[in-house]
This record gives structure tokens, C-alpha cells and sequence, in this order.
């Protein structure tokens, strides 16, 4: 079974933030077609599934977030910081047919510099295993790489998440460091694990 989930990503965990970082310049970002799911970039008329997935309670413990509900008036606001904040890009995964799965992101994107930060939900439990996943976070690597032309991307993974953590190395991520104890969770503290991947090894690990 492929993951889920990767900690805090994908739900307005920090609104207030988003907010205050964003733009009223919104940008446009291509459908990015694979074998199994598309990429589309996150729409209105997909935030119902974002409030069923962001009031369960399983699916919020994966992603290290705060348990606490969300009204519905809460992740409209968020949608709209989110729409227009250029450091983030969010694309919902859907199916050839058109069933809305879950969100993938690029998060503190900075074209300057060449860098973000991506994260993945995948809501639907009975598409878990699948390689929907795994596809989805492929097809966003070679769009960050190639038509965004970033140089490196990261990302966050929480210790209790083994199957986020393995999706993130199948496709060519290095752990790169720990946050010991950063999370707590459960009634204990978690490990973050830090992952990265840089252009360069991309390239060299994509199939001929």
C-alpha cells in the first residue's frame, strides 16, 4: 500500500499565513496528463471532498495535523489564500473519469531561487495502493523540473508514516536529515523526517 498522506500538507492547517502571504496576482497552470490520474489544478467546485477529508479524524492524524473541525467557511478562506498566493500550487488528482482522489502540492515555491516544497493527500481511501500516489508525485516532479526549471525540492515526513516516507524514496528522494521529536501526536512525540531532491539526480533516475 502506497501513502496516504505526508505531514501537514494538502488542508488550511495555517490559514492565518496563507492569508497573509498572499497575492492578488493568481496564476494559470497546465492539466498534466498520466497513465492512471491527471493533475488539475484545484478548482472551487473540488472543496466539498476537501471538507470531508479535512473532518477525518484518520486522515488528519496521518498528516500530523491538528484533529480540531473545519467549518466549511474555513476552507473557503483558505481556497481563496491559496488561489492567490504565488508560493503555492496546488493540483487535485483525478482520474481519466474524473473522481477527485486527493491534492498535490508545491508549497514556498520560489522561481528565483529554484526551490519548494511538495507535499501530497491522497483522500480517498479506496484508491490507496494503487499507484495513483506514486504516479501523481512523479508527474509533478517532472513539471517542477522541467517546465518550472527548479533545482531542488523538499520535503517533510513524519516517522509514524513509513509508507508517505517510501512513496517520497521510490521516486528518488534522499532523506536528508531529523527533526527529532518534532511532532506530537498520539500521546508522544514523532521524528520528522527531512527529504530532498535536486534536479540533477532527477534527471539521472528518470527511465530512459
Amino acid at each position: 500500500m502506497e501513502a496516504p498522506l505526508q505531514i501537514g500538507r494538502g488542508f488550511p492547517e495555517r490559514m492565518h499565513e496563507v492569508e497573509a502571504r498572499s497575492s492578488q496576482t493568481s496564476r494559470r497552470f497546465p492539466v498534466i496528463q498520466g497513465d492512471l490520474i491527471r493533475l488539475w489544478p484545484l478548482e472551487r467546485h473540488d472543496l466539498l471532498k476537501n471538507y470531508q477529508w479535512a473532518n477525518d479524524r484518520e486522515l488528519a492524524r496521518f498528516a500530523g495535523m491538528n484533529p480540531s473541525p473545519r467549518s466549511v467557511l474555513e476552507i473557503e478562506r483558505w481556497f481563496e489564500g491559496v488561489a492567490n498566493n504565488p508560493e503555492i500550487q496546488i493540483f487535485s488528482i483525478k482520474t481519466a473519469e474524473g473522481d477527485y482522489l486527493g491534492n498535490i502540492e508545491l508549497r514556498e515555491l520560489d522561481l528565483r531561487c529554484g526551490h519548494a516544497e511538495i507535499g501530497i493527500l491522497l483522500g480517498e481511501r479506496a484508491w490507496w495502493g494503487r499507484g495513483c500516489g506514486t504516479e501523481a508525485l512523479r508527474l509533478l516532479l517532472a513539471f517542477a523540473f522541467q517546465d518550472l526549471r527548479l533545482h531542488r525540492l523538499s520535503a517533510r515526513v513524519l516517522e509514524s508514516n513509513p509508507r508517505a516516507l517510501h512513496c517520497f524514496e521510490k521516486c528518488g528522494f534522499l532523506r536528508e536529515g531529523i527533526e527529532r521529536e518534532a511532532h506530537y501526536q498520539d500521546g508522544r512525540f514523532w521524528d520528522v523526517h527531512l527529504l530532498g531532491l535536486l534536479a540533477s539526480e532527477w534527471e539521472c533516475s528518470r527511465p530512459a
